[in-house]
């Protein structure tokens, strides 16, 4: 099973992890990096000290 996880740095400066199961094998790190772009711009996630600031890292096990 392939999951994706996602490290944010928060405003808070602290890291958040987003993970993903299952996600197709062939995923690319463009997709991989839209998504996160997505997540991060729009806000998705949170508000205030715990809004995600930026990207981090991603991987695959």
């Amino acid at each position: 099973m392939n999951t994706l996880t996602m490290t944010f740095l928060n405003k808070e400066g602290k890291n958040f992890s987003l993970r993903l199961p299952k996600v197709r094998t062939d995923i690319t790190e463009v997709e991989v990096e839209e998504l996160m772009t997505t997540i991060l711009t729009k806000n998705l996630l949170f508000v205030g000290e715990k809004e995600l600031e930026s990207i981090e890292s991603a991987s695959i096990n």
